[in-house]
């Protein structure tokens, strides 16, 4: 049956595409300013009387948002294809809103952990308590308007009307509007859409794969730390630091980014890669747990590295036992759940994959 393939008028769409464009126009300014700041003011100090940011502090951070201001640039682009209908630009919209709503989902119980294991470094008083409220408070709307955008972003960009719409804007793509004799533009082709629709990767899969890629690029930016190799790395209860703990952090970013494309291509392979490679990361975050010179060694590393920098004068307060001990059972319930969602679409994925190579 053929179907008549034109831009229909969707205006939810349309304001996705415009908030898409305006957060990352206030991403872009936020990382600019960074970079500028980073340039015309490198001995910028926290307050008065203390010496400023650390060169290897400094370095990394206009790193970070140097990366920040890229993804930035490109979510204005993609803002824009999803205003001309861009199938791929609706894609990015479905990884970015599931990240931002999982991001967001996870750093809500974080922040509220961290706050109250957080020993206070304020002077004691009446106010103390209200400021600590305002600030969760704070967070809260902080954390919880993307994680509302991401939900909105992932019911919107996978409705089956915004998919078509979608699907014949990028089958038209190829059609150039002509013009009559009459001076006029002729009508729009009639396109006829696939009968089978084209193999993808199942939603959360896809939105694991955008996870997975930014996991091992900002794990490759967190290798250039100066206070990186000073950090012990526990693999199956051996301790590795400097140049060799970093290695094995470069090998598990690259394996991770290669994988995070694999799944996104329906490579059969990838899917198994990262699922090892997970099952890796808990058995050794258990052992880790169990090990009991985990915590001390991890403790004595951070302290030794904050004592050297002016921002920690007093140590870092987030050295508390509880904070650790909860950060490390979180990461392992994580993980499990990652390894279930793998397993669970596994079957799924390879049926997609399997009908991509024909």
């Amino acid at each position: 049956m053929d179907t008549l393939a034109k831009r229909e008028s969707l205006p939810a769409v349309t304001a996705a595409g415009v908030v898409a464009i305006i957060f990352s126009a206030l991403g872009a300014m936020l990382g600019s300013l960074v970079q500028v700041s980073m340039l015309v003011a490198p001995g910028l100090q926290t307050s008065e009387g203390s010496p400023g940011m650390p060169p290897g502090t400094r370095t990394l951070v206009a790193v970070f948002w140097l990366f920040g201001l890229a993804v930035a640039v490109f979510g204005i682009f993609a803002g824009f294809g999803v205003l001309r209908r861009r199938n791929w630009a609706r894609i990015t919209m479905i990884v970015w809103g599931g990240l931002m709503a999982v991001f967001s989902a996870i750093s809500i119980p974080i922040i509220f952990i961290v706050f109250n294991s957080l020993p206070s470094t304020l002077p004691p008083g009446a106010g103390t308590g209200s400021f600590m409220g305002f600030l969760k408070i704070f967070m809260i709307f902080f954390y919880g308007i993307p994680l509302g955008i991401g939900i909105w972003w992932l019911v919107l960009f996978t409705r089956p009307r915004v998919t078509a719409a979608f699907s014949a804007s990028t089958a038209l793509a190829g059609y150039p509007p002509t013009v009559d004799a009459s001076g006029l533009l002729s009508p729009e082709p009639i396109v006829r859409l696939p009968a089978s629709p084209k193999a993808v990767c199942p939603l959360p899969l896809m939105i694991f794969a955008g996870f997975l890629a930014f996991s091992s690029v900002c794990l490759f930016l967190f290798m250039l730390f100066p206070m990186t190799g000073a950090m012990p790395f526990f693999l199956f209860g051996h301790f590795f630091s400097g140049i060799s703990a970093k290695a094995i952090l470069g090998i598990l970013g690259i394996v991770s980014g290669i994988g995070a494309v694999g799944i996104l291509k329906l490579k059969t392979w990838a899917l198994d890669t990262v699922l090892v490679l997970q099952l890796v990361f808990l058995v050794n975050g258990i052992l880790s747990v169990l090990n009991p010179r985990f915590l001390e060694a991890m403790q004595e590393a951070m302290q030794s590295a904050d004592a050297a920098n002016p921002a920690f004068p007093g140590g870092n307060p987030f050295l508390t036992e509880s904070l650790f001990h909860t950060i490390m059972i979180f990461g392992l319930c994580f993980s499990a759940a990652i390894i279930a969602l793998l397993l669970f679409y596994r079957s799924r994925f390879r049926e997609a994959a399997l009908a991509a190579t024909m």
